[in-house]
């Protein structure tokens, strides 16, 4: 009798068993689903967030300038990206500059003109709109005031795409556990969430390795001219408010070829990075020090009260590069010539403030190189003829 009642409760054990597992895997399927909708919403809304700052960044000098023509080129270059379903910028009144169609499969990234206006929304910065398989991200173009709206719209059918094939494998996962029992089933979870993790990850890094080659000289790691104007209108607004000046200061390394020629390119190489590191550490945290190609360099210096005060800030520049460098036991001499002018002194724009830059800059290498000269109009105009 007792071993007639342990094999009669043995199929019931068993089954329980089962039951249990079965719910464990439907419990872990349920809320993988719901994780993976999570993670797409949220991977979609962060993709929008960056190209539609990205794009608002871009179009702002254009903007500024009202240089209507040069939006198309910005727009297209945006909806070159495989999730952007369109690209649209517009005045702060809602009249469309710019409307571009996302790629597909039968045609590129193309403009259209099927919108004329559009209600820009009541907000001061930025705005979601969620539709299914479409986000829709609206990003304000500030230069200090409100000069327009953005709106990227990204699709969701990529992700959408990635995100079955995850939990296509966790079902498949899911169907072994349930063979295989409780042990199989905790481990499938694990690795389910690590899957997930993992992916959320490498769609981090791609989108930040993507700015930062944008945004960044790969030898120096300082910002590049894109970034420069970006932060130039900004400190430019900011000096406005404020009421201060900045000082605008181009530099270029003279007698730099003869270190290429004589120690080769990976001395020159060096030398470009040591002169990045001397100037940043001669400048303030809010200030901006740029590479803008081969031996030239321009710093931004903000929140100057006077032309002392910027006399001597550029001073600092130029003496932090007294002293030589060493490369294999060779003492090498750094020297610059630096131009500098000043907001609003000498020009309220800044595409003008480097260009006068630029022209104090010959001036210095008029003048005997390895000094620095404030941008004269007369000087400018002699050099021009």
């Amino acid at each position: 009798m007792p071993r007639f009642a342990s094999t009669r409760f043995l199929l019931p054990i068993i089954l329980t068993a089962l039951g249990g597992v079965t719910l464990l895997v439907a419990s872990g399927a349920l809320w993988f689903i719901h994780r993976s909708e999570d993670l797409v919403q949220r991977n979609l809304l962060r993709n929008g967030h960056l190209i539609a700052e990205g794009l608002a960044n871009a179009v702002a000098p254009e903007l500024v300038r009202k240089d209507y023509g040069a939006l198309e080129g910005r727009l297209l270059q945006t909806a070159a990206d495989p999730s952007v379903s369109s690209a649209l910028v517009l005045d702060p009144q809602g009249q469309v500059l710019g409307y571009v169609l996302g790629r597909s499969v039968d045609a590129p990234a193309r403009p259209s003109f099927d919108l004329q206006t559009v209600q820009p929304p009541k907000a001061e910065r930025m705005v979601e709109e969620v539709r299914p398989n479409l986000f829709s991200v609206w990003q304000v173009v500030a230069v200090g005031v409100n000069v327009g709206w953005v709106r990227v719209e990204i699709s969701a059918d990529s992700y959408v795409r990635d995100m079955d094939k995850i939990k296509s494998e966790v079902w498949g996962i899911a169907t072994a556990v349930i063979v295989a029992g409780l042990l199989l089933l905790g481990g499938a979870a694990f690795r389910s969430s690590r899957l997930l993790y993992q992916h959320d990850v490498e769609i981090e890094k791609r989108q930040n390795l993507l700015q930062d080659k944008a945004n960044y000289d790969a030898l120096t790691n300082l910002p590049n001219r894109s970034l420069l104007f970006d932060r130039l209108q900004q400190a430019i607004a900011r000096s406005v408010r404020r009421k201060k000046s900045l000082a605008l200061c181009f530099v270029d390394l003279d007698e730099f070829k003869p270190i290429n020629d004589t120690y080769g390119h990976e001395a020159g190489d060096r030398a470009l990075i040591e002169v990045a590191r001397r100037f940043q550490a001669s400048v303030r945290g809010e200030d901006t020090v740029a590479r803008i190609g081969g031996d030239e360099f321009v710093v931004l210096l903000g929140g100057i009260e006077n032309v002392t005060e910027a006399e001597l800030a550029v001073g600092r520049l130029l003496s932090s590069l007294s002293e030589p460098f060493t490369f294999e036991g060779n003492r090498i001499d750094l020297q610059a010539s630096i131009g500098y002018a000043l907001f609003p002194e000498d020009s309220r724009d800044g595409d003008a403030l480097l260009h006068h830059a630029d022209h104090a800059m010959y001036q210095a290498k008029r003048s005997g190189r390895n000094c620095m000269c404030k941008y004269q109009p007369s000087e400018s105009q002699g050099l021009a003829s």
